[in-house]
């Protein structure tokens, strides 16, 4: 076990990088060949004859044959840290079968999730395209001709503003994204919780990533402090690892569980009222895996929210182009009409 923990921490960068629509394909498969009682040896070498030319299977059989877990295994797909991290919980907890069809189906989710974004994208962008080419054709060619030294100047002082609003925000979009991308999973999450538009989408589903792996935990039997304990395994600075260590230092330190929920954005107040209500472990495991699967269609209602305002804000953009395009004849003519009158 201790081997294949130390296993798990390793980067498997070496890997072939899957596409979100593949990794779905692939968790999706081996856990329909798992539920119609192929073991899971079985199961891997099935994936390896339908796709010889991939040698991430042969990795993941010859992991599973030196007895390494097959979350553990998995690793050579590249799943995302989350993902990762559920499959270890359920396969040390019970449940792996279930638990690799439902990240299988949260990754086909993501995925078509994208190309509907895509799709979405494809016609603003084409038009802003088209846009951008007649303004920049209109204010070599046409402009020229037309172009009083008013409207010139005042439609110069507006292209300088476009130009340098559209640097700053490419620049930070890139610098920002280089940025998340260095930090832990935890301040990661921390971030991305806090931003604009997209937060509840992001608090939502670490949320449900949470509080599927504690239900799977207390439904084996297993109180808080031993799934703390537990959680220790994971990364350095992974959610489940930060989380683990502060409800530890609360209970050494004697402090209210209460203060560190609702001190964390990451935990739901709704855990509050269930570690305050009592009752078994087993009850409380039932809460916790029903709260989590409210909290993962809050997380699927509230991407469809931020899709259905894609087309919207970028038309209003190009309102913004059409505009700006016909400021560019008319803000000339008016002015040579007023040097003429």
């Amino acid at each position: 076990m201790e081997s294949s923990k130390h296993k798990f921490l390793k980067n498997s960068s070496a890997d072939k990088k899957m596409s979100c629509k593949e990794q779905a394909e692939f968790l999706l498969l081996i856990g329909k060949l798992m539920k119609n009682g192929f073991s899971l040896n079985q199961s891997i070498k099935c994936l390896m004859y339908l796709d010889k030319d991939n040698k991430v299977f042969a990795n993941i059989y010859h992991d599973l044959q030196d007895g390494i877990m097959l979350s553990t295994a998995l690793k050579h797909l590249n799943l995302p840290a989350v993902v990762q991290n559920q499959l270890v919980i359920s396969q040390m907890n019970g449940g792996i079968q279930q638990t690799v069809i439902q990240c299988g189906n949260i990754l086909k989710s993501k995925a078509k999730q994208q190309t509907k974004l895509r799709e979405l994208l494809m016609y603003p962008m084409f038009i802003m395209g088209f846009l951008t080419v007649m303004i920049i054709g209109m204010k070599v060619i046409i402009l020229p001709q037309l172009q009083s030294s008013a409207g010139g100047a005042n439609l110069d002082l507006v292209f300088q503003f476009a130009g340098i609003g559209l640097i700053f925000a490419v620049v930070g979009l890139i610098a920002g994204s280089i940025y998340l991308r260095r930090l832990s999973e935890y301040d990661r999450a921390k971030i991305l919780v806090k931003l604009p538009i997209i937060n509840q989408s992001y608090l939502h589903f670490y949320q449900f990533t949470i509080l599927q792996g504690w239900g799977l935990q207390f439904s084996k039997g297993m109180d808080l402090h031993q799934i703390c304990l537990s959680n220790q395994i994971f990364s350095e600075g992974s959610i489940q690892n930060v989380l683990a260590k502060k409800i530890l230092d609360c209970m050494k330190n004697g402090d209210s569980l209460e203060k560190v929920i609702d001190k964390e954005l990451l935990l739901p107040n709704e855990l509050n009222m269930i570690f305050c209500c009592g009752g078994g472990i087993g009850e409380m495991a039932s809460d916790i895996l029903l709260i989590s699967e409210l909290k993962y269609e809050s997380t699927q209602t509230s991407i469809k929210k931020l899709l259905n305002l894609v087309q919207p804000v970028l038309f209003g953009i190009i309102a913004i182009f059409i505009l700006v395009a016909y400021l560019m004849i008319l803000l000339p003519v008016y002015g040579m009409m007023k040097g003429m009158n």
